[in-house]
């Protein structure tokens, strides 16, 4: 997901010295991809959550395409 993915760069930028400030902005993006993912979960029904570019759980009758 893709909050999970800027959770990872904030964390890694809170290891650096000097880089609070890009960590605490990192956070508030962390939040607003937390927010944005809930939200279509709720429209959709099913979570956002990208797998070889295809969401993990597709509709019935909805094709992978390669």
């Amino acid at each position: 997901m893709l909050s999970d993915s800027i959770r990872v760069l904030r964390q890694s930028k809170e290891n650096e010295s000097g880089k609070i400030g890009e960590a605490l902005i990192l956070r508030g993006f962390e939040i607003e991809a937390r927010n944005m993912e809930e939200r279509l979960q709720q429209v959709t029904g099913r979570p956002h959550v990208p797998f070889d570019g295809n969401l993990v759980s597709q509709p019935d009758g909805e094709a992978v395409q390669p």
